[in-house]
């Protein structure tokens, strides 16, 4: 009872919140309560593989050795896109098969790979089938939330779900990292970074003209939904990424440190590139050097929480307090 109620406890609260946020933005009760279960499901998914000992541990254990066990177990990813699209009416075949293949593609080529072996050209071929088909949007509207919109938030979900899934449990890929436990060490890690890395980053934003300041500060609550919004649709996902599996394939491959922070935060960077209408070599800039300091508070806390937690303080900033 214990471990169920530490798997649910959170993403009930987060969905709650997302639930408000909605009541808030103006959709309707109806929406919120067909669009929601799809989002709570996401949430467990992707926390409860936070849980080491408790599940992706275990999971590894039952998976072991077993190609049908491990292929019937991915196609769990289906449970959040059918509870999402058949209450909507939005249930596509296109997107059915697309879906299919983002998921399967990865899985069959990190299954030709032995469990435990040293990192390779496979890996990095994974990494490339999850992340490049959501940067260059191949997904398409598979679920529009909110409402209006392409459901990118949603996707990126998704995809945290199936690199945690591929690589934690299936390929039990070492130094991932991947956890939501916060230690005293990721805060303190977190809080030196953010210190030292923000006010530089702001006054070059500001001198670029990139950032232009606020002219009203945001209401708490509001603020707070933006925060927690930020850490698990951006903080999480990004990190487990470029800093989870990026850099971490890459300080297997060079041993020196610096190398795969410098090389992970330009990927990081460039990725950047592809964001708003048109590319803008500010935010390149200031994406690039904010992985430097991702990169950091990676080596040093050892997980994923501080560089997420920094990453988050990052975003929130920006977007409370400053706008493009």
């Amino acid at each position: 009872m214990r471990t169920f109620l530490k798997i649910l406890a959170p993403p009930l609260l987060i969905t709650a919140g997302a639930a408000w946020a909605g009541h808030l933005r103006g959709i309707p009760a109806t929406d919120l309560a067909r669009a929601l279960p799809a989002v709570l499901a996401l949430l467990i998914g992707g926390w409860a593989l936070g849980l080491r000992s408790e599940v992706s541990d275990a999971m590894s254990r039952w998976l072991r050795g077993s190609t049908e066990r491990t292929f019937g177990l991915a196609q769990a990813i289906w449970v959040p896109y059918l509870l999402f699209a058949l209450p909507l009416g939005v249930f596509s075949a296109g997107g059915f098969i697309r879906l299919f293949l983002y998921v399967n593609l990865p899985l069959l080529v990190l299954l030709t790979s032995q469990s435990g072996s040293p990192p390779g050209w496979r890996d990095v071929l994974a990494v490339g089938l999850v992340w490049l088909p959501l940067e260059f949007r191949l997904l398409g509207p598979l679920w529009s939330w909110p409402p209006g919109q392409a459901g990118g938030s949603l996707n990126g979900l998704v995809g945290t779900c199936l690199a945690a899934f591929l690589f934690v449990v299936v390929r039990r890929l070492p130094g991932v990292g991947y956890t939501f436990e916060i230690r005293l060490r990721d805060l303190l890690v977190a809080s030196l970074i953010f210190l030292s890395f923000t006010p530089m980053a702001l006054a070059l934003g500001l001198f670029l003209g990139f950032l232009t300041p606020t002219r009203h500060f945001p209401a708490l609550g509001p603020a707070v939904g933006t925060v927690l919004g930020i850490f698990v649709v951006t903080g999480i996902p990004e990190e487990l990424l470029f800093r989870g599996l990026i850099q971490n394939l890459l300080r297997h491959k060079f041993p020196r440190p610096a190398v795969s922070i410098v090389l992970a935060a330009l990927v990081f960077g460039a990725a950047h590139l592809n964001v708003g209408s048109h590319p803008d070599w500010r935010l390149w800039l200031l994406a690039t050097l904010a992985g430097l300091a991702y990169g950091l508070a990676y080596q040093w806390g050892g997980t994923l929480m501080a560089p997420a937690l920094v990453h988050t303080l990052v975003n929130s900033t920006w977007a409370l307090f400053f706008r493009r």
